[in-house]
């Protein structure tokens, strides 16, 4: 599986953005209102690096959660894989457990993801080529 992403929440992307972009990091897509999950999401770019900046867009976002706990912070790893619906079947008989079953995600071109998660790796999203 080759890294694709590191997702990171955020309480506000502007912020954040900021940061990021004094660390190096630019702009690689536009800001994207994803209604399903509840987020704005940013990607951005460092070298061969690639963060998924994701704010709350409500109250009802999964993102509030991590954000109350935590704050600011890298919460998933994105995997860029061939056959999501295999490589969903390989993880659970690892003892992964499915968060969020795959769907089209509107921030990266309405390809497939799905977000697992095994308690000694925490959550990874994975995305269909």
């Amino acid at each position: 599986m080759k890294i694709h992403h590191v997702g990171y929440a955020v309480k506000n992307i502007d912020t954040s953005l900021n940061d990021f972009k004094k660390l190096g990091f630019k702009e690689i897509t536009a800001r994207i209102l994803d209604e399903q999950r509840s987020v704005f999401i940013q990607f951005i770019k460092n070298g061969d690096y690639v963060v998924e900046l994701i704010e709350p867009s409500n109250d009802n976002s999964p993102i509030n959660n991590i954000l109350s706990k935590i704050g600011n912070s890298t919460y998933h790893l994105c995997y860029e894989i061939d056959d999501i619906e295999k490589s969903i079947n390989e993880l659970k008989s690892d003892k992964y457990v499915i968060i969020e079953v795959s769907k089209e995600a509107i921030a990266i071109n309405n390809k497939k993801v799905a977000f697992l998660y095994k308690k000694n790796i925490g959550i990874i999203e994975l995305v269909e080529k």
